[in-house]
């Protein structure tokens, strides 16, 4: 299966992540990349994973301010983790040397020429700030608009119906192990990006698919929080995925690589099949909402599209700062470097064997 992730995902807040836990995670080693915009810190990952392709398939996490760049690649097998340090997903080390080690991309680049070109650069980082803050306002109003439309949801779900349904999937899907329970980890399979709202695919591209069809989010995340906690217990291993356009942790998805299924609230293809998240809901408590769940569904396409659009043209600003720093680099420095860090995790790998 597939391991492909992103990193995390803008909010009104800021950047949204929980991979901090990973990095926080016994027995993985970290190298925190630190440096500008253009500087090859994704090129570097993904030559990592290439070339460490014999050592160990690479978890990958891209990154939602470009679906293009890794963020991060994680080699579970050799215990490293390689992640982009700098904003807006800031990690330091917190036990430096001993579990983190800093890359310094910097040390790469050409200061005079940077200095040179101060004020350029200054305003061009401006003008994506004052984007970044633009859409950070189209994702507070789309997170108030989908608060709505899910309490109504929550308020008109029948709860006991569902859990009832949850338990007679769960008797069929979730055969019990005789394991200790498995882990429920937080990943993010969709994000919203300058390319729109992105799921994916690879991250459940093996997998059977139950797609849940639900307009009001509240029977999605009841279902699979219901279901998560039951395949956890049967001993298998969860891997679960929050709606970023609602507040609070909200589930949309559900992966379980080991049993090759997933639970998705989007349509995947002819091949999925549909749970109708719809008839959980008392009929005539979303009758009532009719005219208020149409508006709250039309608002949510125009706040998308507006708030897509600022982190499009934030995205092309960025492109600038990186044409800048691609030509004040010396590559050929991050070359050494590179060879320096795939032996150290082939020696780490081959320590852990």
């Amino acid at each position: 299966m597939n391991k492909t992730y992103f990193l995390g995902a803008p909010s009104p807040e800021g950047f949204d992540t929980s991979f901090g836990e990973e990095i926080a995670s016994p027995g993985l080693f970290t190298y925190i990349i630190k440096g500008g915009p253009g500087t090859g810190k994704s090129t570097f990952m993904k030559r990592l994973a290439k070339d460490l392709s014999d050592v160990d398939e690479a978890e990958l996490y891209y990154c939602s301010s470009d679906p293009d760049s890794l963020d991060a690649v994680i080699f579970r097998n050799a215990g490293v983790i390689v992640v982009d340090g700098t904003s807006p997903h800031v990690f330091e080390p917190k036990y430096p040397g001993a579990k983190q080690q800093l890359l310094d991309f910097s040390a790469f680049w050409d200061e005079d020429m940077l200095k040179n070109r101060a004020d350029e650069i200054v305003e061009i980082f401006e003008q994506n700030a004052v984007l970044h803050q633009r859409a950070k306002k189209y994702l507070a109003a789309l997170k108030d608009l989908g608060e709505d439309t899910c309490s109504i949801g929550e308020h008109a779900l029948e709860r006991e119906k569902l859990l009832r349904y949850s338990e007679r999937l769960a008797k069929k899907l979730f055969p019990k192990t005789g394991r200790k329970p498995g882990k429920i980890a937080l990943k993010q399979i969709t994000s919203i990006t300058p390319k729109g709202v992105v799921t994916l695919e690879q991250a459940f591209s093996e997998c059977r698919v139950f797609f849940c069809d639900d307009r009001l989010f509240a029977a999605t995340d009841c279902l699979l929080k219901s279901l998560s906690v039951k395949a956890s217990a049967a001993g298998y291993d969860v891997i679960v995925s929050k709606n970023v356009l609602l507040p609070g942790c909200r589930y949309e998805h559900m992966v379980l690589p080991e049993l090759g299924l997933a639970f998705l609230a989007c349509d995947s293809g002819e091949q999925s099949k549909r749970i109708n998240g719809m008839r959980f809901y008392g009929i005539d408590a979303v009758r009532k909402m009719k005219k208020r769940l149409k508006f709250n569904a039309s608002l949510r396409k125009e706040l998308t599209d507006a708030a897509v659009n600022s982190l499009d043209e934030a995205k092309r600003v960025h492109d600038k700062l990186e044409e800048i720093y691609i030509s004040g680099m010396d590559f050929s420095r991050t070359d050494e470097l590179l060879k320096k860090i795939e032996g150290a995790i082939r020696e780490r790998s081959e320590n852990r064997r």
